[in-house]
This record gives C-alpha cells, sequence and structure tokens, in this order.
C-alpha cells in the first residue's frame, strides 16, 4: 500500500506574521523566534475546525488545539501596577481576536501557602486571588480567551496527574541546578528552606500540566522556564514551550532593580488613590544622566531583589521613563502627553525613543516628565477605582485585603507556645480513612533495584521484629513515589510495581521458613503502597511535605552539618531531597508508635539488635544521638514543630529502632573493584532457582578457622533458625573418620568447631547448601503462584539485560 503523503506545510500569511509581531512585543526576550513561529502556523489563525453541534451548518465546538499561553500569580497581596495594566495589555496581545490562543492563569495560591503568605491561611489566600481577577477585569483585560486555574483545586483532583509529573521533573536535576533556579523565591542560593527547592519544581510541572505551549512571565521567572525546557531535553519530549519572558519594571526608589511589594512607595498600585499616585511619583528617582555600572558581587546571603531583572543594558534605570514605556505607551496606538521646552501646554508623543531623547537633551525637565506620567497613570487607573467603589463584590474584596494586611501589621508574636490555640496540623490521616490500625509499628521497604535479594527481605523481617511486642500492629509502606523520585528503576512503575510483587512474595516464603505457618509474621502485617495512600488525600499529604520542607534548611535535609557524615553534594540528585520530606509526611500519616530504620542512610546490615531513641520526656542532653539524617529529621520535626502540648495525645512521638546488627547474608567479602563482582556469587537472588543454593554456595567464601566472616555459618544460623535458640537445631552429616554426624543448636557452638578445625568447611558447605535449596524451593513456588510476582521477575531480568547492553555501548 503506499505511503500517504503529507499534507503540503501551510503558507506564511501577513495575517500570521501579524500574529507573530504583536506577540512578540510583549516580551523583552524570546526563546525562541523560529519556535513561535512553528506553532502558530501549527495551532494559529486559520487551524479552526468546528463541529456543527445542531447539525444547521452554523458553527460550534471548536476541535482543534489552541495556542496555549501560562502565567501564574501568587496571592500574596495588593497588585502593583505591572502587574496589573502591563499584564492586561501583554494578555489582549497575546489573545487577540482571530490569533486561535487562550491565556491561562495559574493561581497559585499553593506557592502563596508555601511562602507562608496571609499567615499560610489558605481561605485568605483564595480571596486575595478573586481580588486580584477583579482588578483584571477593571483594568480592561479582555476575558473572553482567559481562564483561571486554582492551584490547590486543579491538584487535588487530579493529584494522579499532577504529582507524577512534579517527581519526574525532580528526579531529572541535581541540587545545584535547581538552586540556580531560586532567584523566584525573592533570594539567592544562601539560606534556602527545603521547601524552596520544591517551589521551582512545581512551577516547572505547572508547564507541562497545564500543557502551556508559552510561558509568558516575567524576566525573574526566566531561569525555572529554562529548566522546563531543559526537562523537555531530559526526558525527551519533542516540543519545547516557548519563552517570552516580559519586562521587568524598576521601584521607584534609587538602586530598586524592581518593585516591592513590601514598600508601598516602591511601586504604584491599583487601588491606589490619586494623592497616592501624586506623591509616589513626585518623591521617585528620576536621573537626567546615564551612570557607568560597575561589576558588583553579590553575597550568598542578599536579597535576590537587588539582582539585576534586566536582559538589556540600561545605564540610566530612571523608573519614571520606564513606567512612561511600559505602562503609558505599551498598548497598540497608546500616546503620551507632557509639557515640554516647545510646548508648555503639552505636546503627545507616539513614541517612547522621542520621549527620551527629548528628556537627555533637557527638552523635558523631570517635573514636566513626572506630572505627565501622574496624569496619564491616573487616568488608567480611574476605571479600577470606579469598579471597587462602585461593585459591591469588588468593594467587599478589597476591604478583607485591607484588612488582612492591617492584621499582618499589627498582630504580635504570641507570649508563649501553652498560650495558644492548639497549632493545626496538615496531613494525611490513614488510621482515621480506615486504611491502618493504631499505634502501629512502622517499617519502610526498601528503593527498588533490578535484583531483589534475600537479604533485603530478610532485613524487613528483622526490622519488623523489633516491634515491642507481637501485639503491636505493623505496617510495611512500599514506597513507589519515593522510589519514582530518586530514579529506582528509571522510575518505570510497572519495573517498580514488580520489584516490590517479588518482594512481597520472598517476605511470605521467608516468613514461613523462618516461622511456620501459625507464627507467620506477615499475615498481620497491613501492606501499604504510599501513592494509593497518598491519594486517599492528597492535599493534606503534599501540605505536610511542604511544611516539613519549610521547617528545615536544605542544608539539614541533605545531613550537611549535623554530625552524621558529609551529607549530600549538591551534584547529587534533588530527588533524595524530596524523598526525604516525603519521608517526614509518610510518618505523619501512619502515627505509628515505633519505627525501624537503618542505623546509617543506605546501610543494608540490619539485625536483631536494636537500638530505641525514645524522645518524648528526655533530657536533650541524656536523648540518644540520631544514627541517620532520616531520624535525625523525625527527631527534630517533632521535638520542635510538633511540641505544643496539646498534640502529645493526638501525635505522640514515636520510638525510633535502629536496626544495627544482624543477618549478613552475603556470600563473598568486600570486593574494592567492581569489575571482580558478578551476580552469580556475590549474594543470593529472591528468585534464585533451587540449583543455586549449591552452585553459589559452593563459590561462598570459607577460609578455614575464620569465624570474623564466614557466610555459611551466619546462613547456617539465620535459616537454620540457630539465631533463635532452635531446639532440634541443624544436623551436619560428616563421614565417621570425620567425627560423624554432629547436631548444632547454636551459632557459637558451630563458631567453636569451625575455628578449632573440628567442622571442615566441605561439610558446613554440604549442611548450608541443602538448606538453600529448601529455601530457595519455597520462593520459587510462592513466586511462581503469585502471577504479578512471576511476571515481575521476567520484567526485572528484562530491565537487568537492558541496562547491561547500554553499558556495553
Amino acid at each position: 500500500m503506499p505511503k500517504k503523503e503529507a499534507p503540503p506545510p501551510r503558507p506564511w500569511t501577513d495575517d500570521l506574521e501579524s500574529d507573530l509581531q504583536r506577540i512578540i512585543t510583549v516580551g523583552e526576550e524570546c526563546i525562541s523566534e523560529k519556535e513561535l513561529k512553528t506553532l502558530i502556523l501549527a495551532k494559529g489563525r486559520g487551524t479552526e475546525k468546528y463541529a456543527d453541534d445542531d447539525n444547521d451548518g452554523g458553527g460550534g465546538v471548536d476541535l482543534t488545539p489552541r495556542i496555549r499561553l501560562y502565567d501564574g500569580f501568587e496571592p500574596s497581596g495588593r497588585m502593583h501596577i505591572a502587574q496589573g495594566l502591563l499584564k492586561s495589555v501583554n494578555v489582549n496581545k497575546c489573545t487577540s481576536p482571530g490569533t486561535h490562543s487562550t491565556f491561562c492563569f495559574w493561581v497559585a495560591d499553593w506557592f502563596a501557602l508555601m511562602n507562608d503568605k496571609m499567615g499560610g491561611d489558605l481561605d485568605k489566600i483564595i480571596i486575595v486571588g478573586k481580588y486580584l481577577i477583579e482588578v483584571w477585569k477593571a483594568a480592561g483585560m479582555d476575558l473572553s480567551n482567559v481562564e483561571f486555574r486554582w492551584a490547590s483545586e486543579e491538584i487535588t483532583q487530579n493529584a494522579h496527574v499532577y504529582w507524577p509529573i512534579m517527581l519526574d521533573v525532580a528526579r531529572r536535576f541535581n541540587v545545584t541546578r535547581i538552586k540556580k533556579c531560586c532567584q523566584i523565591m525573592g533570594r539567592l542560593e544562601g539560606s534556602l528552606t527545603a521547601a524552596q527547592v520544591l517551589y521551582p519544581l512545581m512551577q516547572c510541572s505547572d508547564v507541562f500540566f497545564l500543557k502551556a505551549d508559552i510561558c509568558q512571565l516575567g524576566v525573574d521567572q526566566r531561569k525555572v522556564n529554562m529548566l522546563a525546557r531543559e526537562y523537555c531535553d531530559a526526558a525527551k519530549r519533542r516540543y519545547k514551550p516557548v519563552i517570552l519572558s516580559h519586562h521587568m519594571l524598576y521601584g521607584l526608589k534609587e538602586g530598586q532593580e524592581k518593585m516591592s511589594k513590601s514598600d508601598p512607595d516602591s511601586a504604584i498600585f491599583m487601588e491606589d488613590t490619586r494623592e497616592d499616585v501624586e506623591r509616589k511619583i513626585q518623591k521617585a528617582y528620576c536621573p537626567t544622566q546615564e551612570k557607568q555600572q560597575q561589576q558588583t558581587t553579590t553575597a550568598a546571603n542578599d536579597d535576590a531583589g537587588k539582582e539585576s531583572m534586566q536582559l538589556k543594558t540600561d545605564n540610566l534605570k530612571n523608573p519614571i521613563l520606564d513606567y512612561v514605556q511600559h505602562i503609558v505607551l505599551s498598548p497598540p496606538g497608546a500616546t503620551f502627553t507632557c509639557a515640554t521646552a516647545a510646548a508648555p501646554d503639552g505636546h503627545t508623543y507616539n513614541d517612547y525613543n522621542a520621549v527620551k531623547d527629548d528628556f537627555l537633551k533637557g527638552d523635558i525637565t523631570p517635573e514636566q516628565l513626572k506630572k505627565g506620567l501622574i496624569d496619564e497613570l491616573n487616568q488608567l487607573l480611574q476605571p479600577v477605582r470606579d469598579h471597587f467603589a462602585n461593585d459591591e463584590t469588588a468593594k467587599g474584596l478589597l476591604e478583607q485585603v485591607r484588612e488582612f494586611k492591617k492584621q499582618s501589621a499589627t498582630t504580635p508574636p504570641p507570649a508563649s507556645e501553652e498560650e495558644n490555640d492548639v497549632p493545626k496540623v496538615f496531613r494525611l490521616d490513614l488510621v482515621e480513612k480506615g486504611v491502618i490500625p493504631a499505634s502501629s509499628h512502622l517499617v519502610l521497604a526498601p528503593l527498588p533495584n533490578s535484583n531483589p535479594t534475600l537479604q533485603s527481605a530478610a532485613d524487613i523481617i528483622t526490622k519488623l521484629k523489633a516491634a515491642d511486642d507481637n501485639n503491636t500492629p505493623k505496617v510495611l509502606m512500599l514506597l513507589d513515589w519515593t522510589a519514582r523520585v530518586n530514579s529506582a528503576l528509571d522510575a518505570d512503575t510497572k519495573l517498580i510495581s514488580a520489584y516490590y510483587s517479588v518482594l512481597l512474595a520472598s517476605l511470605r516464603a521467608l516468613d514461613t521458613h523462618l516461622h511456620g505457618e501459625e507464627k507467620s509474621i506477615m499475615k498481620d502485617v497491613t501492606v501499604v503502597t504510599q501513592s494509593d495512600a497518598i491519594l486517599k488525600d492528597p492535599s493534606n499529604y503534599w501540605i505536610s511535605v511542604i511544611n516539613a520542607g519549610r521547617h528545615f534548611s536544605l542544608d539539614m535535609v541533605m545531613g550537611q552539618g549535623i554530625g552524621l557524615g558529609e551529607g549530600m553534594k549538591d551534584s547529587e540528585g534533588v530527588g533524595k531531597v524530596i524523598g526525604r520530606l516525603m519521608m517526614i509526611a509518610d510518618v505523619l500519616a501512619v502515627n505509628p508508635k515505633s519505627i525501624a530504620l537503618d542505623a546509617a542512610a543506605g546501610d543494608d546490615d540490619v539485625t536483631n539488635g536494636v537500638e530505641t531513641m525514645k524522645l518524648e520526656g528526655e533530657d536533650s542532653v541524656a536523648a540518644p544521638k540520631a544514627q541517620s539524617v532520616e531520624s535525625h529529621l523525625i527527631q527534630q520535626f517533632y521535638s520542635t514543630k510538633l511540641s505544643h502540648p496539646a498534640l502529645s495525645s493526638i501525635l505522640p512521638v514515636p520510638q525510633i529502632t535502629h536496626v544495627t546488627t544482624g543477618p549478613k547474608l552475603a556470600l563473598q567479602p568486600p570486593r574494592e573493584s567492581a569489575a571482580h563482582k558478578t551476580e552469580s556469587d556475590e549474594y543470593f537472588l529472591a528468585d534464585d532457582p533451587k540449583v543455586n543454593g549449591k552452585s553459589k554456595m559452593k563459590k561462598a567464601f570459607c577460609e578455614p578457622g575464620n569465624v570474623d566472616f564466614c557466610p555459611p555459618i551466619a546462613l547456617l544460623a539465620y535459616f537454620g533458625g540457630l539465631d533463635g535458640g532452635k531446639e532440634e537445631g541443624v544436623t551436619i552429616s560428616r563421614s565417621p573418620e570425620n567425627g560423624g554426624n554432629v547436631t548444632y543448636t547454636t551459632k557459637s557452638a558451630v563458631q567453636k568447631d569451625f575455628e578449632s578445625g573440628a567442622l571442615h568447611p566441605g561439610d558446613l558447605k554440604g549442611a548450608i547448601s541443602a538448606i538453600m535449596v529448601e529455601v530457595l524451593t519455597k520462593m520459587s513456588g510462592e513466586i511462581k503462584g503469585d502471577g504479578a510476582a512471576a511476571k515481575g521477575v521476567k520484567a526485572l531480568k528484562a530491565f537487568e539485560k537492558k541496562m547491561a547492553k547500554q553499558k556495553k555501548k
């Protein structure tokens, strides 16, 4: 069958060129104009196709995708003139009739909550957002092609879509790259909280969640918008968002690179009175000569607002001229009138460069320029004033916003914690949701890899047994979303699920071998998949992640300066930071009586011996030192963030159990070179065939007389039940000349005979080989009998082969 020919390319018309040029004027920079032109050809004017809903030939619903532009705004208080008037002009340019485009405003109430705006009160933040929308209506924004999407609502309703995007963005970048984006938080890389690395990750995710073709934000957001383009490269996405960065107005005071909402005199605000406008403009900085700029360095802890927000060189930095150019003369066909030396009654300009030239020549004095700007601004702001004076809804919103501002300025700090109301704790409550029992013992499953081992299963059994008594309900959480953000198994959801299916099957088999059916531990364990749990109440879960991030410095979450080693390096993936914050949210969700953790992050050696941290009621000097970054974070969070006395009955401090020694199931001593490591002899896999019980034991390290590291003894003690003092013991068959059969009931007895030479390595290996064949037979049967586990083994093996081939290339 002949290949269908591609349709001829659309011709580039004068109307399309007009759309291109009009949209480009919105930005101080466009990355890239070529991509924007391609986008307009693909989705812009002339691509409309309508469904005739009424079958009368009269058009109907547009079936074709439109150009989607996006900007986000944080409802954090009053709206300055650039956000109000300049944004209105830019939106109208981008959505001019016939352009076939939609401008999407992302109302970032979640980000405002993250930044503790309006005291972290989401209801107040939403009211501020509604006020800002009223301002735009009054400022002349054409809302016929505009949509407002509320982040808190959209993210909650589409949590299964939004958060996986964020996790994928996070796993693709290291800490260094994300720190470079933190200018959008209003500060540079120093003194960051852990939540402040979440901000750019979420903002980057917004672009893809909203399916934005164009990011139309300010120059101050350029770094995170470029992150979105870099993500497309990393994730192999074909189409990158076009970046259209608009100009950032100077503050009205000398040296202010941008306006500040915290300084009322640094900008004109949309609800300012005529008197406010006149006072601010008359006091504003208005230089008449350019200055040669000197190179300056910025300290790590300086406010990022001092950094230049300009992409073009400007040695004058006159905020009055800046307002004339970008506010007054920005709309198509706009004019500016002010008195001049030649026309004291007023001269009308329609070109900014002519205004600037006359000002620098002295034909316009600073006083004349300011007077002209005052008149123009008041004319532009009058419709807004009228709207908020006459429209009851708008008037009510403005009054509330002003009251919020007063409250934040006059509310004194609390006298003491005890006098406060009980602080509200946002968290997912899995007990209330009926997912888990109360007062449980929590074990967090390891992050997946392509080779589930017997060691991993043994570690989990050990941690489950670390509960204070057999009657304590036990919860095993499978960290599938934490695995994704840490790029485990290349963040493949099917492979992650496959790993956990194999792990659970191996746990059941090992549990039965060690304890029998009647005394099985796993039958009473509640297994919870992290993502399923999160989606029970995603809003409260992720707010708890954000709040944990706001509580800790980034350095602390990275494990730096807390006495637990060097900690993470900036070159490591930021996903590890997110995973640690999620761990705190997971603990809050379970609200456990106790938690079992490894003694050190990434330590695979766990044991039946434990060390317990009881945080509640202990003197801080005597309290045991945390043995991992994870336990340190839990300890610090509970002892400070949840220290209010009224919370102790709601969220009691869990015991943190460090599992420090136990079954070490490695078959070979540590090897310095990875080149000498092979899958066949390093360790037992959960899905090893029974023949490997003999073949791997044959190759296992077993130096005569060496009891410090003797894998056969360790395996015999664990799988033969000697660690628990099994009454019947283990019988080792020997020839009469070697002493005949011998039965051991303790590990120490085996070690004594092996060290003295009374027990030969060959006899020892023969005994444990038979046991391992039995164990692997049970493992294999359990996995094969579980459809998901059986498929999981095949999927993991295929992935392992794929990775091996890629390494060879």
